[in-house]
């Protein structure tokens, strides 16, 4: 079985809770990510880069691939 799963490097603005917000430049709109969709790794620091992994269909709605 393939996994649709994608790992793609984003900017890191914020987090809570239930979600990551993250844009895919820097003059790119926020986008906010449920975290039960999705897997944040790397120092969350605002405008510091992560690795975002998350299904392709979730990273094409959101305007990040």
């Amino acid at each position: 079985m393939k996994s649709d799963l994608h790992d793609i490097d984003v900017i890191f603005q914020h987090a809570t809770d239930r979600a990551v917000c993250v844009r895919a430049d820097e003059d790119g709109e926020d986008q906010w990510i449920p975290l039960s969709l999705c897997e944040v790794e790397g120092n969350r620091v605002r405008g510091g880069v992560v690795t975002l992994t998350a299904p392709q269909r979730i990273l094409e709605e959101r305007g990040l691939v």
